[in-house]
């Protein structure tokens, strides 16, 4: 037969990267409904595809890592922008330098912390993306129970570096009972303790019950000035957090969800906690 002939069951563009994603992601990850979920989506709903580069405090870091190669972040319904995300990992408020769209630092104590000039740098796009806790970290086996945070000999870390430092003499002011270094109790977060026994011989307890005194808030900033796709990228990425996955995710980490009441951050707040610290 003679004549032009025509190629059956020809996919479309579209359809073959379509197929093509699926099937890379057969072979190449384990894959659960809410990648392949993303992985579509990104396909067929990328209108603008941006760079997204998230700075944050390394324990929720590591849990953007896990949550993004999994899909977060991906296009919400009725938005198309698409984005290529970054996160690095950040201490304390070394924000400054980073080049980040994104900052997500344990607690907002950092934006506000005086003569820094944060506050007009970063715009809050949410006060609370998870938790973790703060206080007493007890030697191993210490009993617990009977523990009053307000009479309790501690060793701190300079609070200009150490976030938990920094909400400790905010909550419980300057006294006989602080002093940097010493002898005293540590005051960790749940995230520090467990970097500490994961590296050190002496094992602590996390704080819990009467020891936790507080809670990391892990806010999300975006810099002011940042263009309207990346924004929305952001979005996206905050979106996403409702998602099961993201709450495993923080789980497996050990943190929790975000909190409804942050803090206290004002900066005068702030400034006269470090001046008790500097007359100590």
């Amino acid at each position: 037969m003679t004549g032009v002939h025509r190629k059956r069951g020809r996919l479309s563009k579209e359809g073959r990267r379509l197929l093509g994603g699926a099937a890379l992601l057969a072979v190449f990850a384990p894959v659960t409904a809410y990648t392949l979920n993303a992985a579509i989506a990104h396909v067929q709903s990328c209108g603008t595809e941006v760079e997204l580069q998230v700075a944050a405090a390394p324990e929720i870091a590591a849990v953007l890592d896990d949550f993004i190669a999994a899909g977060g972040g991906a296009p919400s319904r009725g938005s198309d922008v698409c984005a290529d995300i970054t996160v690095t990992p950040v201490a304390g408020n070394a924000v400054a330098d980073t080049g980040a769209d994104v900052w997500i630092p344990e607690t907002g104590l950092w934006r506000n912390l005086p003569e820094a000039g944060l506050a007009e740098q970063w715009e809050v796009l949410q006060e609370s993306t998870a938790s973790s806790a703060v206080g007493l970290a007890l030697p191993e086996g210490a009993a617990t129970d009977q523990v009053l945070p307000d009479e309790t000999e501690v060793a701190l870390q300079d609070p200009r570096r150490h976030a938990a430092s920094l909400m400790w003499i905010i909550i419980f002011g300057v006294d006989e009972y602080t002093a940097e270094g010493g002898d005293g109790a540590a005051v960790m977060s749940a995230p520090e303790v467990a970097a500490h026994n994961a590296a050190e011989a002496d094992q602590l307890q996390a704080p819990t019950g009467a020891t936790q005194v507080a809670q990391f808030e892990y806010p999300m900033y975006i810099a002011a000035g940042t263009g309207e796709d990346e924004r929305e990228a952001a979005q996206n990425l905050l979106r996403s957090y409702s998602s099961q996955q993201y709450s495993d995710l923080l789980a497996q980490h050990g943190l929790t969800l975000g909190i409804p009441q942050p803090s206290p951050t004002s900066t005068d707040i702030i400034t006269a906690a470090l001046a008790a610290w500097d007359e100590r």
